[in-house]
């Protein structure tokens, strides 16, 4: 019985190192699966009141939006309010909302939907727009 131990300790102590040696590569890519605010590439949809952004308004949102700074998760939604920018990007779509204390941003996944707060002063600054 006691071999039954020393095997599942061997086992364990293995996955352990495994885990914790592994190739920044791959811990790179498994923390981009679950990452909440991803940095996002310029091949997307921007929009606004369902027209489409020129590509340079288009490009200074997506920088602004991979430069702003994370504040805090929300575990309850709040009301959003005003016109907000839409990125589509493969699997997912954001919905930021920009106010000039915080910009609330409302990411949908396939099955779930998350909301989150960013702080960004250019984007603060499109509130009043």
């Amino acid at each position: 019985m006691s071999w039954v131990f020393i095997v599942l300790l061997i086992v364990a102590s293995l996955i352990k190192v495994l885990a914790a040696s592994a190739p920044s590569g791959v811990v790179e890519k498994v923390g981009k699966r679950f990452q909440l605010h991803p940095t996002l590439s310029h091949d997307v949809t921007v929009k606004q009141d369902g027209k489409a952004l020129s590509e340079d308004k288009q490009r200074s949102l997506i920088d602004e939006f991979n430069q702003a700074n994370f504040l805090e998760k929300y575990y309850y939604a709040p009301e959003p309010q005003g016109t907000p920018f839409e990125i589509e990007v493969k699997t997912d779509r954001y919905l930021i909302y920009p106010y000039p204390d915080r910009v609330d941003v409302f990411k949908y996944t396939k099955k779930k939907m998350f909301s989150y707060s960013l702080r960004s002063q250019t984007l603060q600054s499109q509130a009043a727009h």
